[in-house]
């Protein structure tokens, strides 16, 4: 009776630890069927207009974004904000390793090459899809982000918080 007890604990623990296990493997926000949860990730300047653009976008989308920021050097900072957590700084040449981390169906370039230095755009090109939102009309690119996010009310949106940051500018 005892030898029969323990081995059913045993069994028990067995299938205790492996269910753990895989619920554990569960867990991680990022993993879904080989692809993450984002479909899209948004990559821009540290600049106004294309900041306010691409903040607005992943509050409403929760998609990520990757902020590129000139430093004084005349290298670049960049920074990776998933949709629920706080912006971590990565190297420059960690670029390519955070892209594929993440595992975007597309990425939405926001901003000309003046916002977006094309050596990190032409390093994503080889393995994903780009689609640049590069007009110097940003209520269009804001128009363009909504379409492709199904955000109806983002161009809205952004011309409201550019007027208030405008009137705070002046």
């Amino acid at each position: 009776m005892k030898k029969h007890f323990l081995s059913i604990l045993g069994i028990a623990v067995i299938v205790l630890g492996i269910s753990l296990e895989s619920q554990a493997l569960t867990l991680n926000p990022f993993k879904r069927d080989g692809r993450v949860k984002a479909s899209s990730l948004m990559i821009t300047g540290n600049y106004v207009d294309s900041r306010l653009l691409a903040e607005l976008a992943q509050y409403y989308s929760k998609q990520p974004l990757l902020v590129i920021s000139p430093d004084v050097d005349g290298g670049y900072q960049l920074f990776f904000t998933p949709a629920t957590k706080k912006a971590t700084a990565i190297s420059p040449d960690e670029f390519i390793d955070i892209i594929k981390y993440i595992n975007p169906k597309r990425i939405i370039v926001i901003g000309n090459d003046s916002y977006v230095p094309m050596k990190f755009v032409d390093q994503a090109r080889a393995d994903y899809s780009i689609i640049s939102l590069d007009s110097d009309n940003w209520s269009k690119n804001a128009a363009a982000l909504g379409d492709l996010l199904k955000i109806e009310k983002l161009p809205t949106l952004f011309e409201e918080y550019k007027k208030n940051i405008d009137s705070i500018a002046k």
